[in-house]
This record gives structure tokens, C-alpha cells and sequence, in this order.
């Protein structure tokens, strides 16, 4: 009788694991951030793998936009846009094609401006009020210190009076990056260089993928990848499902459970990238988290100072100018203005602009943003605003490099409050 009573539970257990590892696979289609035992061991895919060394690796800074290459892709409504990256590097700025750049924009996706086509990024916007060229070197995903890197590596290239760094809330999170793939689950070919702090000096971990060939050793790299990514500990290897998938859906049920529903609703027609905005609302959550911690904002706030100090020795303003993003609207709509008080720490570094509130101002909001699977980026409008509001500041500063030099204050009309 007992062995008969083991027997049946050993087969309703096997059963059991069967159907959610059937479940889960299924749902992994459509819900990438599933993830299983095998995703900490990813086999990179040779043909996107080939196309991506071709269209955008940097064997310094990860990835970037190439030279003299164009692009398109959808926007709002589903329209197809363009863009063109000229020979520097910077993206095509219609209208200022032969003027040198007075003002350099680096940054992440929201300084290049997604999803709108080039002579509706803010950055072409504020050429045409400001009557002057602005080099637009944004790449998409990039966090504060690979934007940091790339001013450091091509300012005596192409030298300008004001650099603004454009950076969303969430480059928080991406500073504490050193594999994407740990963070956002899936994207295997962005290997980026990181900087620690250590006895308050800043100490960067260089891109360990520095040449092709790099690529086919990743199993070597794997050990050194985890120990330096802030997320394969604190989020990563939390998130694995691994053989026995009941005790492991259970160990994160809080997480794993409601996204599974998510995913399965969104399988079977019923709901609509409802898994993306679960894990897009977490990654808020955690990126909000980061901007409590001492130590991460001791990390960021050291990134900052070092711009700054680049800026100012090369006689040319810092600005840094933050975008948030639509859920982090719903962040401060709510009362959690999360990364304010970051923001006022590092005005007296930087003049620092927080385009909440001129994002909160309008009543129509959904204008402003391109609602798709990238979280939504700033549409023709929400870039004309972002324009608007920096027209002022920039004329301010550039009004500043050229005043008289004599007895002036070298932090005179830098802001001591975040501007709004």
C-alpha cells in the first residue's frame, strides 16, 4: 500500500513537472523573460550575431550608431520613419548639413530620438530656434557611463562650447550593467564596459567582448561577466526556473506567478503585451530602488562629477538634461518623484534640466509618447516640447561662452536647483 502510495505520487510529481515545463516553453514564445537553466549559458545566434558586429558593435563601448549608415522604423501610428548617421557619427540634422556643431547632444535612445524621423528629434527642432548645427551622437540603450566614454573618446574630434547628456531615469540601472543580457533577459550581444567606485574613486571594468573572436569564448568570460554585473545576483539568478519547476515557481511566486497569467492571457488573444508592461513596471520599481541606495547613487553621482569636470576643463558647459519616461510619469503623477533629490544633489556640478514637468503640464499626454513595445518614445510633439524648453537654457549658456571673460565667476549661471 505504501509503495503503491509513493508510486502514485512519483507519477503525479513527474506529471505535474511535464505540464509546466510544457507551460512554460509554450509561454517563453511570447514571454522572453521567462527564463530557464540554459539562458545563463546562451548560445549567441551566428547570423544576428554576424549582423550586429556589421551594423553595431564597438569593441570599446559595446555598440554603436556607424558612420554614414541610415535606418528605418516604425512610429506613431505605425508609420514607417528614417534616419541617417553622417560620416562623424552623429546623426543627419536637416538644414545644418555644412555647419559645424555649436552644441553636442550624447546620450541614450531619448537624445537620438527614436521613432521620429531626423528633422523631427528635438535635437533638429532646436537647431531651427536656436538658428545654429547641435551633433546628435544619442545610441539607443546606452546608459550614462558608455555615453560618458564616447564624449571622453570623440570631443577633440568634433569640440563644442555645451554638451547636453540626455539620459532617461533608468540609466540608473544601466550604469550597474556590465552584460545586458542580466538585466534585460535575452539581449546577448550588448557587452558594455561599467565603472565601480572604490575609496570614492571611479574604476572602470572595460568591455570584456574588446574583439571579434571574444564572442565564441563567452563561456570563458561567464565568470568574470556575473561577478561585475550588479543584476546576475539581484535579480538574474533569482528569476531562473530550473528543475523542480514547482519549487522553483514557488521560491519567486510573487513574480513568476502573475507573469505566467500575463503571458498565457497574451498567448491566447486575450490581452496585449500585458507581460511587457509587468516587466516593464518592475524594472521602474527596481531602477526607483537604485536611486535609494547610497551606493548606487554615490556611483552615478560620481559619473556626473566626472563629466563635469571633463566639460569645464575643455571650457565647454555640461548640461545634463533627464526625460522620463511614460511609466516614469505615473511614478511622480503618484507622488514618488523618484529621482529628484539625485537630481538636486548634481545641480551644483551641472546644470541640470528634469523635463517632468513639462511633461506633466500638457493634458494630453498619450500626444507626447509613441506607445510600442520599446516603452514608448517621444513622438514629433514630445520632442517639439523637449525643444521648447530647452531653447532657453541653451541660449543661456551659449550667451555665457562668449561674454567677457574678465573677473567672471566660472560656475556663474550654472543652476543650483534643477530646472523645470
Amino acid at each position: 500500500m505504501a509503495i503503491t502510495i509513493l508510486t502514485t505520487t512519483i507519477i503525479m510529481m513527474a506529471v505535474a513537472e511535464g505540464i509546466l515545463a510544457s507551460g512554460i516553453f509554450w509561454l517563453r514564445h511570447s514571454c522572453p523573460w521567462l527564463i530557464v537553466g540554459r539562458d545563463a549559458h546562451p548560445r549567441l545566434d551566428p547570423k544576428g550575431l554576424a549582423s550586429f558586429i556589421e551594423h553595431g558593435w564597438d569593441p570599446e563601448l559595446g555598440w554603436i550608431r556607424k558612420p554614414n549608415s541610415l535606418g528605418t522604423e516604425k512610429g506613431k501610428d505605425n508609420a514607417e520613419i528614417s534616419y541617417r548617421i553622417g560620416p562623424s557619427g552623429a546623426r543627419f540634422n536637416p538644414g545644418f548639413e555644412n555647419q559645424p556643431a555649436e552644441i553636442l547632444v550624447y546620450g541614450d535612445s531619448y537624445a537620438f530620438a527614436r521613432q521620429v524621423n531626423d528633422d523631427e528629434t528635438w535635437v533638429n527642432y532646436l537647431s531651427h530656434k536656436l538658428g545654429i548645427n547641435i551633433g546628435n551622437y544619442g545610441v539607443g540603450n546606452y546608459g550614462f557611463d558608455q555615453a560618458l566614454l564616447r564624449l571622453e573618446r570623440e570631443f577633440a574630434d568634433h569640440p563644442a562650447s555645451v554638451v547636453i547628456m540626455c539620459v532617461v531615469p533608468e540609466t540608473m540601472s544601466r550604469i550597474h550593467a556590465y552584460w545586458k543580457h542580466y538585466s534585460e533577459y535575452g539581449n546577448t550581444f550588448a557587452f558594455k564596459p561599467r565603472f565601480v567606485l572604490a575609496e570614492g574613486e571611479l574604476h572602470i571594468k572595460p568591455n570584456l567582448i574588446n574583439n571579434v573572436a571574444e564572442f565564441n569564448r563567452l563561456n570563458i568570460h561567464l565568470p568574470k561577466l556575473s561577478a561585475s554585473d550588479y543584476f546576475y545576483d539581484t535579480k538574474f539568478k533569482r528569476d531562473i526556473l530550473t528543475f523542480p519547476f514547482c519549487l522553483s515557481i514557488f521560491r519567486n511566486f510573487k513574480r513568476t506567478l502573475p507573469l505566467m497569467w500575463a503571458a498565457f492571457t497574451d498567448r491566447i488573444g486575450r490581452t496585449r503585451d500585458a507581460a511587457f508592461i509587468k516587466i516593464m513596471r518592475r524594472n521602474i520599481d527596481m531602477n526607483c530602488s537604485l536611486y535609494h541606495q547610497p551606493e548606487s547613487k554615490a556611483l552615478f553621482e560620481a559619473l556626473v562629477q566626472r563629466f563635469s569636470t571633463f566639460c569645464n576643463e575643455r571650457d565647454a558647459k555640461p548640461v545634463l538634461l533627464m526625460v522620463p519616461q511614460h511609466m516614469d510619469i505615473e511614478h511622480i503623477k503618484n507622488g514618488d518623484h523618484y529621482y529628484s533629490t539625485f537630481l538636486q544633489d548634481v545641480s551644483e556640478q551641472v546644470t541640470v534640466v528634469d523635463a517632468a514637468s513639462a511633461l506633466l503640464e500638457t493634458t494630453e499626454m498619450n500626444a507626447l509618447f509613441i506607445n510600442d513595445k520599446y516603452g514608448g518614445h517621444l513622438s514629433a510633439a514630445g520632442n517639439m516640447l523637449i525643444a521648447r524648453m530647452m531653447a532657453p537654457v541653451c541660449q543661456g549658456l551659449i550667451e555665457e561662452t562668449t561674454a567677457p571673460k574678465w573677473g567672471s565667476n566660472p560656475k556663474s549661471g550654472q543652476h543650483k536647483k534643477p530646472l523645470t
